[in-house]
Order: C-alpha cells, then structure tokens, then sequence
C-alpha cells in the first residue's frame, strides 16, 4: 500500500499503521478461543489492566520528564488541588458550630430514603422538601442522599460532599478565564475564589447558598462556551440553571432574572442557533415541570415563604413603600462597602472574624475588571459578566441583604477580579519583556499562601473571633454536648437527662442528625420553676444563664453541677445540674400563680386615645407592643392561657371590628365591648385552625357600637395552663 500527503516545509508527520483482521476473519479467530468462565474472564481483564495501567503510567512518568505541559496547566491542577486541601483540611473543626441549616439535609435524606422516596407531603420525588415551617430545600437533599446511604450520617460525610460539590464553581471560573476569555492564568480565578473569605466558610458547610452558588457558576460557564465556541453546551447551561433554581430560594429570582437578560442580551446570536436553542427550550420546559407540580399542590407556598421569612412584600405597605424596600435592599448588595470592608450587618457566625467577605486587596483588580469589561462591552462574554454582577443581588432583595442570601456574587466578582489581575500581568509581562512563568509564578504563590493562611486562620484563632458560643452568637455544642450525654448516660443509665434547646435553633434537627433514639429529652428547667416536678431522677444539661436564673428564684434548696461542659474559651458552656427543691416548694408555686392570675395594669395611648389597660402576666415583650402597628414585635404570657387584655378608654369610642395577629397554632380569639356602665354590648368569638407562621384574625360586629371598654381573650386550644400564649398586634377600629 502507498500513501501520498504533501506538507508544508518543517512539519512533522506521524504515521501509525495498524493491522484490523477482516471481519470474517475476525469472527474466525473469535471462534476458535477457547471457552472460559465469567470469573476467568474477570480474572484476565484485571491482570490485563494493571499491567496495562502500569505500562500506561510509565509511560506517562517518562513523556512528563522528557516534555512536561505547560507551566500554566501545572499551575491550574495544582490550583484546584489546592483549593480542594482548604475545603476538606478540618472541615469538621471549622466553622465550630454545626447548625441546624446542615443536618437538615442529611436529616430530610434519611427521611426520603427511609419514606420510599416520598417526601413529607406524600409526594414522590419531591421538588421542595418542608423545613419546619418552609418548602425551601431541594438539590442539596437529594445531594445527600447516596453519600447517607453509603456512609450513613456524619458531619464529616454531609459537609465533606457539600465541600466537594463546590469544585463546580471552583472549575467553572477558572475555565471562564481560561477558555472563553483566552487567558493563559486561568488559576488566578480559582485561587482568587480560594481566598475569599465569605466563599471560604461557606464553602467549608452544607448551607444549600454555596451549592446553589456552585450551581451558577457552572451555568454560566456552559452558557459562555455556548455563546462563544460549541453552541451545544446550552443544554448544560440549561440543566445547571435548573439545578440552581430548585437549590435555594433566593437563587430562584437570581436564575430567572439572568436567563431573562442573556436571552435578550444575545438575542441575534439566539436566532443563528435558533435549531438548538428550539431543543433547549424544551430541555428547559421540561425541567420546570416538577415546579409546576409543586404549584398545583402547594399553590400559595410562594406567598408563605415570604411570611416565614418576614419578607416586607406581604407586610402592609403601599406597592410604592415595597418597590422603594426593594431598591433600598438591592444597592445595598452592590455596595462595594458591604463587601470589601468588615461589617456587622450579617450574622457572627457568617463572618470570618473581622475579615470582609471579599478581601480589600482585591478591590481595585475588581474595578479593573469592570473597566474592562465595559470598554469590550459589545463582547457577549465581558456583558454576560457585567449583566452576572448587576443581577447577583436580586434574590436576596426579596428580604433583607444577608450574606448567605447573596453570595452568588462571588461568582462574577472573583472573574472580573481575575481579568484585572490578568491584564496587569499581561502588561508587565510586555513592559518588561520577562518571560511568562517570571510573572505568573510569584502570583501564584502568594495567592496560595494567601489560601493557606486562611486555612490556618480558621483552624487556630477562628475559635475564639467570637466569645459568643449560644444562640444569638455561634450556636456551638453539637456534637460535643451529646458525647458527654452519651457518656454521663452510660454511667448512669437509669437517670433521665433533659438537654436545654436554647442554644441553637432548631435543635430538634440537629438531635435528628445524631441519633435514631438520643438517650435524653430536650426540656428546660424553666417549666419546673412555676410547676412543681418530680426531680428525684432527673438531669439538667443546661446553659450557665438557665443556672444563674434558677439560682435566683430562691426555689431550690441544691443545685448540684455534676459535670461542666466547657466553651473553646474555657468558660463553662454547659453544666449538668442535679436540682432539689425548698422544702415548702408548694405553697411557694400556689402564692405565686395566684399572685399572676390577677391582671397587670399600665396607662397607654391606644387608637389616639389614653387609655387604662390591664393584661395577663407576661414573660415576653410589654403590654404596648401590641399596639404599636408593627409585625414584627409581640408579647407572650408565662403561663396565662387564654392570654386577656382589656382596655378601658378614657371616653368612649366607636367599634366596628377588632383584628388580633396572633400565633400559628390553633387559635380561639373572643372580643367583648361593654358600655360606661360595664354592661355587655356585643361579643364575636372566632377560631382558627393550625398554620405555620402568624395570622390576622378579624372579628366583626353586626354594627357599630359606641363602646369604653373592650375586652379581648386569645386561647390557645390544644394547650391547657400553664403554657405560652403569644400575641403580635391588635387593631380596634
């Protein structure tokens, strides 16, 4: 056989020729193998394949040698290795606490697998899954599932994946770089987004916000390649986008804002691809199916997410005061100060000390990048960018600004960070006309001594940036409180242990996560200060404020600490208490509970008018919350159940209707007006059934009445007394 090929002077050709039996031929030699058993075959193909790998890798190890890649793609491995180690190095000593917000995936995981796939509401394969009160969680459980059923529950397995899954992000912005805008340093993203200090915590647990981030970060990577080399990749961009949507909430208004922006950004280019953009949009029909079914069964969870979150878009303001909230909340999430500065507006425990989500340093690389990116602003990559920033807000608007609600903004952040640094690399690089590795070497390794930095500041100080530990600080104690339960219960297996839940929220999830069956009850010693309770077998686990308070009440003759439980500072963080009462315990409860059932009394302006009124005791908030025309502030009785309120106006009033928010619970609200002479006018009593969150409930009256007294009963049905009976606002009018 004779082959022909003409090239060009200094090409080098390489020719391989291979010899393929005919297929005849082929069928014959197959035919006179001998017969061998699956388990000969299997025992073949392994031995075939080590030496095979073996050869294999040999063979790489001597062309690595004689013609290593490029320095740059040694950097981008050893980049992404570098951020995988400050991911998952410690992952379960920091962040210190392990919250309620992580083991709730892992917890609605088990509850699927264990449910045959369905979820809480009988669903099978369930878009949302309900967190208390909320459907708010999706892609992060099903995320859990097999790690849960390979490894079972964890903080090491349901963080350790949670970590991994951010490799998206970590990947996408370094090929965003590197691919779509042609940079060489495509590392630079990945250690850029490896330093950042937001990213770097939440990063490091299961919250849902670093996965869907992880999310949108894919999407945007594939819908640039689809814009700007293989228009194929939309089918990724689109899975991603789903993928984003049903992770986090405030991701859903981020997703759809983008895709609406892109799509009107890049229409012309749609239209040349319009066959594959045809395809994509039925991929995308396709993926909002399980929403629509999630609406047909669930049609006003929308507007009852926005109230568990306390969201001003359901509160009672004009459509103008809302879109005024709005704009207010999406500036601040652009505010350059929120990001690049230490701040107290979010959460201790969603901060890394004093450091600023984004590092200072990086600033002015940022508005290098913006500048950059609006000089080339009809280039569909540097607007897709800009569009990504301008957007990133937009979910977290919907409430309040909060870090963990919008940390999508990384995302554009860190590429735009990265093509300032890289243009200024690339200028010195000319300017001085230095070789490539020269410049980029440096910068990669301060960039990850800089990660690694990070890294030993989280493990070695980042215990102590806080000395707040309970539940408005760190909410630390799981799982170090339950070893010690777990031990003090196998000494003494026949004591009953009740553990205090104020210390974290949602506690009852993060016990879920731990145990099958806990070897105590979550329980306060506060409902044995105003009943008289059998002690003689029982354990306190409690916090040193639930100690003090106890101490104070003058009721127990003992308390005995058995145990202390200390916080990472050393003060005690939890005790175990043994308690004995005063020996006239009794009568000391009866004179108290007497001396509370008589009503409280305080002189208030209520509806303009002065008014004399009297309430039940209270044990939260004060009596002129109620009457301050504010969702937000309530009151609660200490054991008063039904709650009463009466108020007796200085001159009379007219009342046509009385509104109480009250509780979600099942609820019955009773409104009584009298006249000057104390005489009854007219009563209207409603009840309500359970619902998750607070509700108005309005009683009106078949008329007008001219009325000086109005009294007001709020019962909570399933509960007897003593127990808490809360109230937000009442409305005369």
């Amino acid at each position: 056989m004779r082959v022909r090929a003409s090239t060009l002077p200094g090409t080098q050709v390489r020719v391989q020729v291979e010899s393929v039996p005919a297929p005849r031929e082929a069928a014959q030699e197959a035919d006179s193998q001998p017969v061998v058993s699956d388990f000969q075959q299997a025992a073949r193909l392994i031995g075939s394949g080590s030496s095979g790998l073996v050869r294999r890798l040999g063979n790489f190890t001597r062309r690595f040698w004689k013609q290593p890649p490029p320095l740059e793609n040694l950097l981008f491995g050893a980049a992404i290795l570098l951020y995988l180690l400050t991911r998952l190095w410690g992952i379960t000593r920091y962040p210190i606490f392990f919250f309620t917000d992580e083991a709730v995936q892992t917890v609605l995981a088990q509850d699927l697998v264990r449910e045959n796939w369905h979820g809480g509401d009988g669903v099978f394969l369930p878009t949302f899954f309900l967190n208390s009160y909320q459907y708010n969680l999706g892609t992060s459980v099903y995320l859990q599932v097999l790690p849960y059923m390979l490894f079972g529950k964890s903080i090491l397995v349901t963080r350790g994946i949670a970590a991994l899954a951010t490799v998206i992000a970590a990947l996408s912005v370094g090929l965003v770089l590197r691919q779509v805008f042609g940079s060489r340093r495509g590392w630079l993203a990945v250690l850029l987004l490896a330093v950042a200090p937001a990213w770097f915590l939440h990063s490091r647990t299961a919250f849902e916000t670093a996965l869907a981030t992880s999310l949108y970060a894919g999407f945007l990577y594939f819908y640039l390649r689809y814009r700007t080399s293989n228009p194929h990749n939309l089918y990724w961009a689109v899975l991603f986008g789903g993928l984003t949507f049903y992770s986090y909430s405030p991701a859903r208004m981020v997703i759809l804002v983008t895709g609406l922006l892109l799509f009107l950004s890049d229409i012309g280019y749609h239209w040349q691809q319009r066959k594959v953009v045809l395809r994509g949009l039925a991929l995308l029909l396709l993926m909002t199916l399980p929403m629509a079914r999630f609406q047909i069964l669930h049609p006003d969870e929308n507007t009852q997410h926005l109230r568990v979150l306390n969201s001003y878009w359901v509160a009672d303001m004009t459509l103008g005061q809302k879109l005024t909230t709005y704009a207010q909340q999406y500036l601040a999430g652009l505010n350059p100060l929120y990001w690049f500065q230490p701040n107290e507006t979010d959460l201790v425990r969603h901060r890394m000390g004093n450091l600023p989500h984004l590092l200072g340093v990086t600033f002015p690389f940022t508005l290098l990048g913006i500048g950059l990116s609006l000089r080339h602003i009809r280039n569909a990559p540097h607007r897709a960018l800009l569009l990504a920033l301008v957007v990133a807000p937009s979910g977290a608007a919907l409430v309040s600004l909060g870090i963990t609600r919008s940390l999508i903004m990384v995302v554009p952040a860190t590429v735009l960070a990265a093509l300032g640094v890289d243009w200024l690399l690339e200028k010195l690089q000319q300017r001085f006309k230095i070789q490539a590795w020269l410049v980029s070497l440096p910068v990669f390794l301060l960039l990850a001594g800089g990660s690694l930095w990070l890294l030993r500041q989280a493990l070695v100080a980042g215990p102590y940036w806080s000395s707040d530990y309970g539940l408005t600080g760190m909410q630390w104690g799981a799982p170090q409180v339950f070893r010690e339960i777990d031990a003090f219960a196998a000494e003494e297996p026949d004591v009953d242990v009740l553990l205090s839940p104020s210390w974290a929220n949602g506690t009852d999830n993060i016990v879920k996560f731990f145990y099958d069956q806990p070897p105590f009850h979550l329980g306060s010693i506060e409902g044995y200060l105003y009943e008289q309770g059998d002690l003689e077998n029982l354990v306190f686990v409690m916090l040193p404020e639930e100690l003090e308070m106890a101490r104070e009440t003058g009721k127990f003759e003992s308390l005995t600490t058995l145990k202390i439980v200390p916080y990472l500072d050393g003060r005690p963080g939890f005790y175990f208490i043994r308690a004995r009462y005063v020996d006239d315990i009794a009568d000391v409860l009866a004179q108290e509970k007497a001396a509370r059932q008589k009503l409280q009394n305080e002189h208030l302006i209520v509806n303009g008018q002065p008014a004399e009124v009297g309430y039940s005791y209270l044990d939260m908030g004060s009596i002129d919350k109620i009457f301050d025309d504010s969702d937000r502030s309530l009151i609660r009785t200490m054991e008063a159940n039904p709650l009463q309120v009466v108020v007796v106006f200085d001159q009379p009033i007219t009342v046509r209707e009385v509104t109480a928010r009250v509780g979600g619970t099942p609820t019955r609200v009773t409104v009584s007006l009298r006249d000057r002479q104390g005489e009854l006018l007219a009563t209207s009593t409603q009840e309500v059934a359970s619902e998750p969150t607070p509700r108005d409930v309005t009683l009106k009256f078949d008329q007008p009445y001219e009325t000086r007294e109005v009294w007001l009963e709020v019962l909570s049905v399933n509960d007897g007394e003593p127990a808490h009976v809360h109230l937000w606002e009442v409305m005369i009018r």
